[in-house]
């Protein structure tokens, strides 16, 4: 799930350490022999990687995932975890820890199952339901739309732009609101786009970016 360089910061050695002798120990001899694993190479798995990735490459079950959550929830403090990996991806810290705060304590077991333990989602194991309220109740998406524009190559006036002109059903659309009922709604704002894109953008920006209907 992270790179080498993306390690959340708030994992140390020793609670590394933890996680690998936490992890090993649910296993008997005779599973971690089939498995082919020890608590060394969980360790070293995990500082390489951030992730155990057991369901990947050893294929534990359910109820195996389940246990490993069970004793590793004391190692850390998975939230700041959660919240750095996120922050990681790119949303501001402060709100990557409000996300965090907004997750259910089931949320993060299921965070802690797929996205750390058997590394088998790529949304850290969340609902869409609760992935949508906390977005709703943390993130500024006018924001983010700006700050991955200017990353685009539009200039900050010009992104400003667009972003606090977007369509406030966009906007609804991104937090997780209602589709657009049907093929006018989807012109009519189609052309408010388009509009947008020409009060805001220079003509070389408008060919950079390909434009909204690009």
């Amino acid at each position: 799930m992270l790179e080498d360089d993306e390690l959340p910061a708030a994992i140390t050695e020793d609670q590394i350490h933890c996680l690998g002798d936490r992890v090993a120990g649910v296993f008997s001899d005779e599973r971690i022999a089939e498995m082919g694993v020890n608590g060394a190479q969980l360790i070293e798995a995990y500082v390489d990687r951030g992730s155990f990735a057991l369901g990947d490459d050893y294929g534990i079950t359910d109820d195996e995932a389940s246990e490993v959550v069970d004793r590793v929830l004391d190692c850390l403090d998975w939230r700041l975890v959660l919240a750095e990996s996120i922050a990681a991806e790119g949303l501001p810290a402060e709100q990557a820890s409000c996300f965090v705060s907004e997750i259910s304590d089931e949320g993060l077991r299921a965070t802690i199952e797929s996205g750390f333990i058997t590394e088998t989602e790529d949304d850290f194991g969340l609902v869409e339901e609760e992935v949508v309220r906390a977005f709703q109740s943390c993130v500024d998406i006018r924001e983010l739309l700006y700050q991955q524009m200017v990353l685009e190559g539009l200039s900050e006036e010009s992104a400003r732009c667009v972003a606090d002109g977007m369509p406030e059903g966009l906007v609804e659309m991104m937090l997780g609101g209602p589709e657009l009922e049907d093929d006018e709604a989807a012109l009519e704002f189609i052309g408010e786009l388009m509009a947008l894109q020409n009060r805001c953008l220079t003509p070389e920006e408008m060919e950079s970016m390909g434009g909204f209907g690009g």
